[in-house]
């Protein structure tokens, strides 16, 4: 009888142990399987997502979405909008791992066994596609309203454009209606009523921001460089304000401090002169042939932009008119080589390619203009010093030239030579002119000049019109 018992009692634990291992087994497997997958009673607007996977659930909502419509009543005609045409998106990825959220905790997957879990869908709202839709509904009713606007006409004037009032709907319904339809992701049905409203913007409204802003313009500015001022036109300085949105009876027309600052920015780069570089003609090895060949020519950048921009500023706010003068730095010009062109021995200049210069032979007694090997403008006779005023030797550059000039004239000069034609000085007072008063050229130092190197009137105001400031002149025998 005792062994028979104990059989028993044997086999009762091992069938314990059997179905506690079944129940371990079952649980560990369940909650294995829903460690990817939409909990139990979990459901998204009634439709249930038990056991779905994220992918499932994003394709799911995405149907719900585009199955969703907003039957729209208005007055006596009918329409149907979409979520996206109210400017509303549904994130149907981010509503799925919203799903997926509980299931990232082993006990949560066994307490949904006893529990349900409604997940709202994540919504973006895009407020202006929204105010779009409703103004297009209410223009199919009629003209909306209009608001009334300011703007600055050509002539640099503040002006308004007119408001009136017009038809609108009312927006609270739509409203409402898309929240249901949020909730249920269902279709559902609405009317809204048509009013006819005043404008946002009134024409009084606009007219007291267009009166403030052309007071505000309304003081003179100028800023100079010393030699030419620049005004500011009325329409320029309309580019200098900014318009406060209408109606916001705390906004006021304003200066834009940075508008003002891109003036004055603007009209420095008009004053401002550009270095020239500085060249040097150099060989195919790079050995400087030529120092200084072109002299370069330094600049000036305004350096005080930004303190001019700050006093207009302050002044034009105050209602008062402004004036400066812009203050310069010197900008060094930069140095760089130019390669002369091959065969340059044979002439008097090693000339790079293209390169204008002036040769003056005075042994031959004619004056041409090259660039580079090619003659431009000459060979012209010419007559120069006479002995005892010889015209000099050696490497020039054109560093002033005048339509016409006295020479000569004063007590420290023995000659006096009224209104002389197309002057363009070299070095020191020697110049290349015109001379009227001469019958005959290519005489040389014969009845030569005092220094000068003088040319038929024609010729000269060729020279005068082709030669620039730092044309380089050979002068030689």
């Amino acid at each position: 009888m005792t062994q028979t018992f104990s059989t028993r009692r044997k086999v009762l634990l091992f069938c314990t142990l059997g179905v506690l291992t079944l129940i371990v087994g079952a649980s560990g497997a369940y909650a294995y399987s829903f460690s990817d997958r939409a909990l139990p009673n979990t459901a998204i607007a009634g439709h249930s997502l038990s056991g779905m996977k994220e992918s499932a659930i994003a394709s799911l909502v995405a149907d719900l979405e585009n199955q969703t419509k907003i039957n729209i009543t208005v007055g006596s005609s009918s329409a149907q909008a979409s979520l996206a045409d109210l400017g509303v998106s549904i994130d149907e990825d981010a509503t799925a791992r919203a799903a997926l959220e509980r299931s990232d905790h082993v006990l949560a997957r066994f307490t949904a066994l006893f529990s349900s879990n409604s997940i709202e869908p994540v919504v973006t709202k895009d407020s202006e596609a929204f105010t779009r839709f409703t103004q297009r509904l209410s223009e199919s009713q009629g003209p909306a309203p209009v608001n009334a606007g300011v703007f600055a006409d050509a002539d640099g004037t503040f002006k308004v454009t007119q408001g009136s009032s017009g038809l609108s709907i009312e927006a609270s319904p739509l409203e409402q209606a898309i929240d249901t339809a949020l909730s249920t992701l269902s279709s559902t049905s609405v009317s809204v009523e048509v009013k006819e409203h005043d404008p946002q913007a009134t024409t009084d409204e606009a007219q007291k921001v267009a009166d403030a802003a052309n007071s505000l313009i309304a003081p003179e500015v100028k800023l100079g460089d010393g030699i030419d001022t620049f005004t500011a036109t009325a329409l320029e300085k309309t580019a200098w304000v900014s318009l406060p949105k209408i109606p916001d009876e705390t906004a006021k027309a304003a200066l834009d401090s940075h508008a003002v600052n891109d003036w004055v920015e603007q009209i420095a780069q008009k004053t401002n002169v550009a270095p020239i570089p500085i060249y040097d003609n150099v060989d195919s090895a790079g050995n400087v042939l030529v120092e200084e060949a072109y002299p370069g020519k330094s600049g000036l950048a305004a350096n005080n932009v930004s303190d001019i921009a700050s006093a207009l500023f302050d002044a034009v706010s105050k209602g008062e008119s402004y004036s400066a003068t812009f203050n310069y730095d010197k900008v060094e010009p930069t140095r760089e080589t130019r390669q002369v062109m091959a065969g340059y021995e044979g002439y008097a200049y090693p000339m790079a390619e293209g390169e204008k210069w002036i040769d003056i032979d005075l042994s031959a007694n004619r004056l041409t203009g090259y660039e580079g090997q090619t003659p431009v403008i000459g060979p012209f006779a010419i007559n120069h010093g006479a002995p005892g005023h010889e015209t000099v030797t050696g490497l020039f550059h054109v560093y002033l030239q005048y339509a016409s000039q006295d020479m000569g004239c004063t007590p420290d000069w023995p000659y006096c030579a009224r209104d002389v034609p197309w002057v363009s000085y070299f070095t020191g007072s020697y110049a290349m002119h015109g001379a009227p008063w001469v019958s005959s050229f290519g005489r040389g130092s014969v009845g030569g000049s005092h220094g000068c190197v003088n040319l038929p009137v024609g010729a000269a105001h060729e020279v005068y019109t082709w030669a620039t400031i730092g044309t380089p002149v050979a002068s030689h025998y």
